[in-house]
């Protein structure tokens, strides 16, 4: 009886590319919580505004988000150390064109999804002051509604919606529903209860 040694050998190891994204981005969070955030942010993370309250500061958001990515990268590197599953070993370590495939369109959407949040409201407010509708410009209506939220909810679906329906293969309404709840939550967490933080991209404005 022979073996036929042609077939791909499994093996069962720590997947290098889950490991070398979870580093990554680890250590990139640690670089904003300890150099970037210091050198460039002034506010720190709470606040006391002029009646005494304790806000949220300049800070808040990007420690917390900073600190969710290390603590996810953490999670998913413990994963995949714990969990190993079989692998292709001729193949596992090479980037492949399908590889490159995947995050040139991966970067086509978020770039095109937050390039739409950034622009939409001042380029439809530019429209409408070109055409006589409007007197103001964008920055005197960051805080307004509905200018404030066109780039954050249209932007913010189209790239969560396009993600979400690649990899599933299709667009189904639960996912657009899905959506939908979410960026109404943000909106009434970020906009209506934390009246002292501004929608993204309005406070670039």
């Amino acid at each position: 009886m022979t073996v036929n040694t042609s077939l791909p050998q499994k093996r069962v190891a720590p997947d290098p590319w889950d490991i070398g994204f979870g580093v990554i981005v680890f250590i990139g969070a640690l670089l904003a919580l300890f150099v970037w955030f210091p050198l460039d942010i002034r506010g720190g993370f709470f606040n006391i505004n002029q009646i005494g309250r304790s806000e949220p500061g300049d800070a808040f958001f990007p420690i917390l988000l900073a600190s969710a990515l290390a603590l996810l990268s953490l999670i998913q590197m413990a994963l995949v150390l714990l969990r190993p599953t079989p692998s292709d070993a001729s193949v596992q370590a090479k980037l492949t064109l399908e590889n490159v495939k995947f995050l040139t369109l991966f970067l086509i959407i978020t770039s095109s999804g937050l390039a739409i949040m950034f622009w939409l409201g001042p380029v439809v407010v530019w429209a409408m002051r070109e055409t006589g509708l409007i007197d103001a410009t964008y920055r005197q209506l960051t805080d307004t509604a509905p200018y404030k939220y066109l780039g954050y909810v249209v932007g913010g679906f189209l790239m969560t919606i396009s993600l979400i329906a690649w990899t599933e293969g299709r667009v189904r309404l639960l996912s657009v529903l899905t959506v939908s709840v979410m960026l109404a939550l943000f909106i009434l967490i970020f906009d209506i209860l934390l009246n002292n933080v501004l929608l993204p991209p309005n406070a670039e404005f």
